[in-house]
């Protein structure tokens, strides 16, 4: 299944940091350098799986850990209103 970004939510990246901005509530969510990442990998082509396993090799961290944190995330931001599963 694959995550993408939804089209109408402003983001910009500042110092390898992210600033996401959900126009519907006007709240902002500041993503660190890890969460950035991930931000801009859902793309729409890769599916969590994938996403996990570039974090793993640009992280240390063991794999496990990283598909857990990975998957809370996206479900963060799902919640948030702020990507959509294709």
């Amino acid at each position: 299944m694959e995550i993408y970004r939804k089209k109408d939510i402003p983001w910009r990246i500042i110092d390898n940091q992210a600033l996401v901005v959900n126009p519907k509530t006007s709240l902002i969510y500041p993503l660190n350098v890890t969460a950035c990442q991930i931000w801009q990998l859902l793309d729409g082509v890769k599916n969590i799986k994938e996403i996990a396993e570039i974090i793993y090799n640009e992280f240390e961290a063991d794999k496990e850990t990283i598909q857990s944190d990975v998957l809370n995330f996206i479900s963060q931001l799902k919640d948030a209103g702020l990507i959509e599963k294709i």
